[in-house]
């Protein structure tokens, strides 16, 4: 009888003591799964690489690949990070099918600049899309950066037969990848230049991704405005403007993801003093149901 009786009760230790054992392992675990450089289970063979920070600067730089090996840049960093860039590009063939430039600032079409003034090298691209607005309009609303506005819009011009200007509803499709431009740019006397970020949709491998570029919050309620009554869910976001000073909550409210993408260094991402915010923005998109955050601070991000 004592004998049965230990048998009886074996079974129910040996179910605690495993137990007790995942609940210490499973943290650890799902703490290395979000750290990982890369994640399975998003795409049906395309990829969504977001490219590190070489330098302190903030900066957002995105490649996509179809799942046949087609090629497309939205924005691309700052000067400094021309040379990653060009690392990436030349591990996928140094040809690429789009280049997307959200706005005109340093952070965001520098790498670019620089790859055009220093030479393309093997790098062949077919299209460059943007909608940038006058000189005088950039002179009037931010002159101290209207000069690299120049900058950028004489390198692309060495290319006439490969620009695009894009207007709200244009739509293109590279090898299975649509992107949809939903606005043409907001022009306000606020921020004047982030604030003219062309969002851009891209749908692939049956996931959703909204880039808001640097989008703040009085665009960002613009854009609500103009894409009243229509379904803007998606199932990622770039968060606006490295995710400080961007778009509202009501946006992300809206858009609804599940995985935040942060093109954030970290001492933007943590900001232990508060300065910036994130934590905050950090808190609006748990509270929307978002389930994870991939950011730069980490290095590359992969998302298969």
């Amino acid at each position: 009888m004592k004998k049965n009786t230990i048998f009886n009760i074996m079974p129910a230790a040996i179910l605690m003591v495993t137990i007790l054992v995942i609940s210490a392992v499973l943290p650890v675990f799902a703490y290395e799964m979000q750290n990982s450089p890369e994640y399975g289970g998003y795409f049906r063979g395309e990829e969504l690489k977001m490219l590190s920070n070489q330098a302190d600067s903030q900066m957002m730089s995105f490649v996509i690949t179809s799942a046949n090996g087609a090629v497309i840049v939205i924005d691309g960093g700052t000067e400094d990070d021309s040379n990653h860039l060009r690392e990436e590009l030349a591990k996928k063939g140094n040809h690429v099918s789009a280049w997307f430039i959200t706005h005109p600032h340093s952070d965001h079409a520098g790498a670019l600049a620089r790859i055009i003034e220093e030479g393309p090298g093997q790098i062949t691209i077919d299209g460059i899309y943007y909608n940038f607005a006058d000189p005088a309009w950039y002179q009037a609303n931010e002159s101290y950066r209207a000069g690299f506005v120049e900058r950028v819009r004489a390198d692309i011009g060495r290319f006439p037969e490969k620009l695009h200007v894009i207007h709200r509803g244009d739509q293109f499709d590279f090898d299975g990848v649509h992107i949809t431009c939903m606005n043409d740019p907001y022009l306000v006397d606020d921020n004047a230049i982030n604030n003219s970020s062309c969002v851009l949709k891209a749908e692939m491998g049956g996931k959703k991704i909204m880039f808001l570029g640097d989008m703040g919050e009085n665009v960002g309620n613009m854009f609500l405005r103009d894409h009243a009554g229509e379904d803007l869910k998606v199932d990622m976001v770039q968060m606006a403007h490295h995710g400080q000073a961007g778009v509202g909550k009501n946006v992300y409210e809206v858009l609804s993801p599940k995985v935040c993408l942060w093109c954030a260094p970290g001492w933007l991402y943590d900001d232990p003093s508060y300065q910036y915010q994130t934590g905050m923005v950090r808190n609006w998109m748990r509270d929307i149901g978002a389930t994870r955050n991939y950011c730069i601070k980490d290095g590359d991000r992969t998302l298969r």
